[in-house]
């Protein structure tokens, strides 16, 4: 683990060739044969950094991967302290110590975590965390055709479902180019493609040309029926609002007026950031999220209304690709929901429930004004103003999109 992230590598050897084994623990630790004591803090240093090399050069041929290992400490400064932790952290509370331990060792200047301690603490007691990576490829779910199972109709091959399109966990055009979901059948894929993921793109195409999000090697142009907003090509700091409408008022403040986009239903952008959670939640949850998935697949859930989004404006550093954060929680409890989620195009942040879990016991209504949710998620607590929206309407609507721009205080 370093500040960067956890890295994990395997190193295999046959069983009568242990000695590479043993050299590589010496590294880290003590050996002596068979007893290998590894030391969990490391520090990169040019003698480490040397005899890392050398047993790289040695041992590559049989096992390149290895050069990872090599690269890690190469973009390490001298003096940075990292952990060698022999086995997997399947708990965030376990990782989450870890870190913090890692922090104090790197930033000795900085006062003890204890605030940090108070806000996070109880949430990593009752819920663990789902963080996938969107910086690089990663495939959720089963790499042989055979053995998939979609996640969504609960399709197989043996059912005569296809799995040969390439299904994106977040849509391309969010800027999601690494996240995949082998567990989705083609015909999902399509019905996605065609029918879900398109609202969720329409609601969010003003916030993807205001933050650049790359979709498919451009940048995206987003046109109304009475203008349109781009970058302007050469100048990607620059953005174009083309409008038929303009108008000043007597402080200096344009508006433009864009007109509507096409009809969107509510639901529809509730179902769709519901689709991204259960593409990326983990399996072994998926059994009691199977009314959830039939939800997001054919919309059948009656006319009962849904827990309201919390959307604020966070200034948050920018990424790429949108992100999807899921909040699981380890024990029954009578109000808290199940899987909370946690979906960020730039400084935009969006909260919500995934609905119909089978391990939430009441109605998941007005659970983020909840007082045990707020004692559990203080860290939400700290965003100065949350707007919560209703999005339960089956019924399609206009949405009437208007730009306005404040001259700049000398």
């Amino acid at each position: 683990m370093t500040e960067q992230g956890t890295s994990v590598l395997a190193v295999t050897f046959a069983p009568d060739n242990s000695g590479p084994i043993f050299e590589l623990a010496s590294l880290f630790g003590d050996v002596d044969p068979p007893k290998v004591s590894l030391n969990v803090i490391q520090c990169a240093t040019p003698e480490l950094r040397t005899k890392v090399g050398a047993f790289v050069d040695r041992h590559s041929t049989y096992a390149p991967h290895l050069f990872r290992l090599r690269k890690l400490l190469t973009d390490m400064p001298d003096g940075e302290f990292f952990l060698l932790i022999p086995h997997a952290l399947t708990a965030s509370a376990e990782q989450y110590q870890y870190e913090r331990v890692l922090h104090q060792l790197n930033h000795p200047q900085d006062q003890p975590l204890a605030q940090h301690a108070q806000i996070f603490d109880e949430l990593l007691e009752r819920y663990d965390l789902c963080l996938p990576r969107t910086d690089k490829r990663f495939d959720i779910g089963n790499s042989r055709k055979a053995d998939r199972v979609c996640r969504f109709c609960g399709g197989t091959t043996a059912k005569k479902a296809k799995f040969d399109k390439e299904a994106h966990a977040m849509p391309a055009a969010l800027g999601n180019k690494y996240l995949k979901l082998a567990d989705e059948c083609d015909e999902c894929n399509q019905y996605f493609g065609d029918e879900i993921e398109p609202t969720l793109v329409e609601l969010l195409n003003i916030q993807r040309v205001f933050l650049g999000i790359e979709a498919r090697g451009g940048l995206p142009t987003v046109e109304f029926s009475g203008g349109k907003m781009f970058r302007a090509p050469g100048e990607e700091k620059l953005i174009v609002v083309a409008s038929n409408k303009i108008s000043q008022d007597a402080s200096g403040v344009l508006t433009a007026q864009l007109g509507s986009e096409k009809p969107v239903i509510p639901q529809i952008f509730y179902r769709a950031l519901a689709k991204i959670a259960l593409s990326v939640i983990p399996t072994e949850e998926l059994s009691a999220l199977t009314e959830t998935a039939r939800w997001v697949r054919y919309g059948q859930d009656g006319d009962q209304p849904l827990p309201k989004i919390a959307t604020a404006v966070v200034m948050l550093p920018p990424e790429p690709s949108a992100q999807i954060s899921l909040y699981i929680r380890k024990e029954p409890h009578a109000s808290l929901p199940h899987v909370v989620c946690e979906f960020r195009l730039g400084c935009y942040l969006y909260v919500y429930a995934l609905p119909f879990s089978k391990k939430d016991e009441t109605s998941l209504i007005g659970f983020f004004e909840n007082k045990d949710f707020k004692d559990t998620f203080r860290h939400y607590g700290f965003v100065p103003s949350w707007n919560q929206q209703d999005y339960s309407s089956k019924e399609a609507i206009l949405m009437t999109q208007n730009i306005k721009i404040h001259p700049r205080n000398p």
